[in-house]
């Protein structure tokens, strides 16, 4: 299992620092590109939600993809399907204008075609902003890495 941090050409705001490093070159060379594909993933959904992109949206995720919000305030869980998320990041355009999220420090770790990233997060709702932290399950499939869930809090 590879657990690292590093940035990525398409997220400068993603900020990681490296952990572990491999013993075996051939190895460290696919994990860190793959890490790469990974963070090129997560910022394509970081993209997708600020512009409310549905093409982006589904170029990050698998189409069988839930985006679920665990609330602090009473441990609730709420799971939502990718259309459902896609109409409440509408509707979160709508009411507030200006909506972008903000990773920083990502810990991404992956095992063959399995990644997960844990990332805390400032959300801009219009003038608003509000904290949490996401949990992304990531998948390879047919050569690329797509979220097939989202977990937040906030």
């Amino acid at each position: 299992m590879t657990a690292t941090r590093a940035t990525t050409d398409k997220n400068p705001s993603i900020v990681l620092r490296p952990s572990k490093k491999e013993t075996h070159m051939p190895q460290a060379a696919t994990a860190s590109n793959d890490e790469k594909l990974v963070l090129d993933t997560i910022a394509t959904y970081l993209k997708a939600l600020h512009k409310a992109d549905k093409s982006l949206f589904h170029e990050a995720f698998a189409e069988t993809a839930n985006v679920s919000h665990c609330s602090i305030a009473d441990e609730k869980i709420a799971v939502s399907t990718l259309p459902m998320f896609l109409e409440l990041v509408d509707d979160l355009h709508k009411k507030n204008g200006h909506v972008e999220e903000f990773h920083t420090n990502p810990i991404v770790a992956i095992t063959g075609p399995v990644a997960s990233v844990h990332v805390p997060f400032v959300l801009k709702l219009g003038s608003d902003e509000f904290t949490g932290t996401d949990v992304f399950a990531l998948a390879r499939i047919d050569g690329t890495w797509k979220i097939t869930s989202k977990l937040y809090s906030m």
